[in-house]
């Protein structure tokens, strides 16, 4: 099986910065069994983004299945953004047991 990553990311108003804050705050505390790592992250233009690390392929694809509208997309919509999703397959990352 192998790992992917999903990253959504937007522009989010400064004002709405508290509220994505919180609510990503309760969605990482109401627990992600699919997931492995997740990152709410913040650059100085007020570009916001949720790294996601999945289990594999198929657990992304099965909690795509099982919403209307994926957690990270839906957050940083309602703040007032415009997501943009992409997805990457992990090669290798410092968690590996072996390194080619």
């Amino acid at each position: 099986m192998v790992s992917v990553v999903s990253m959504v990311s937007a522009r989010i108003p400064p004002e709405r910065a508290p509220e994505v804050i919180a609510r990503f705050s309760v969605a990482v505390r109401a627990g992600m069994p699919e997931r492995r790592h997740t990152s709410l992250l913040r650059r100085e233009d007020d570009e916001w983004r949720i790294v996601t690390f999945w289990r594999s392929r198929e657990d992304l694809d099965a909690y795509l299945a099982s919403v209307d509208e994926p957690f990270a997309k839906q957050l940083l919509r309602e703040a007032g953004g415009t997501p943009e999703v992409k997805v990457f397959e992990v090669m290798l990352d410092s968690s590996a047991k072996f390194w080619p």
